[in-house]
């Protein structure tokens, strides 16, 4: 009991050693992530959107999301996540931002949840339906974004190129600029889709 109430005195000591600014850092969660387009005749019909949490922040969401501890998404946990700890991101558009030219995009519901452990990493997969005929193709810009900046999105490199109906769909990783909530402009990894 005695070398708890010293650790804690420690750890007291150390914050209050630090600046207000350091205790207030953000971010505090990391997430690699992933944009798979889908695409018919017609054009962009949605984003298959993969998150794969950063080993920290996964094992502490684990401890709560895996009840049995056995490191593994059961069907019936995977209906608790997705009901507990995925829907009400949808007041946050999921963290998209969505630009075609200059117009940002309305972000739709997502549909086919899926949660897994991939060497001990939580990983969210999800659909978000976009339709985006072939002619607006051009400067398509799909991003992920915290404006509070609690949650810092790291892009994974896109696949480059897919061929449409209307032509070939070039994908390239770009860095947007955005204003956060009180953290200045911050970097936002994104993809920009351009029809060739």
């Amino acid at each position: 009991m005695r070398i708890r109430h010293l650790a804690a005195r420690f750890l007291a000591a150390i914050l209050m050693s630090l600046p207000a600014a350091a205790v207030a850092a953000h971010p505090h969660i990391w997430i690699d992530t992933t944009f798979d387009f889908r695409f018919d005749g017609d054009g962009l019909t949605g984003v298959r959107v993969s998150w794969l949490f950063d080993e920290f922040n996964s094992a502490e969401m684990l401890f709560s999301l895996d009840e049995n501890l056995d490191g593994e998404i059961s069907e019936a946990e995977q209906e608790q996540i997705r009901q507990n700890a995925f829907e009400h991101l949808l007041a946050t558009d999921y963290f998209l931002v969505i630009f075609a030219g200059s117009q940002q995009l309305d972000v739709a519901e997502a549909r086919d949840f899926r949660a897994d452990v991939i060497d001990g990493r939580l990983l969210y997969e999800f659909t978000v339906p976009l339709r985006v005929a072939w002619r607006r193709m051009e400067n398509l810009v799909v991003g992920s974004f915290d404006t509070s900046y609690f949650i810092d999105f790291m892009s994974v490199p896109a696949r480059e190129r897919h061929a449409g109906a209307a032509g070939t769909v070039l994908m390239r990783n770009e860095t947007l600029r955005l204003a956060s909530e009180g953290y200045g402009t911050i970097p936002v990894p994104a993809v920009r889709v351009d029809l060739n």
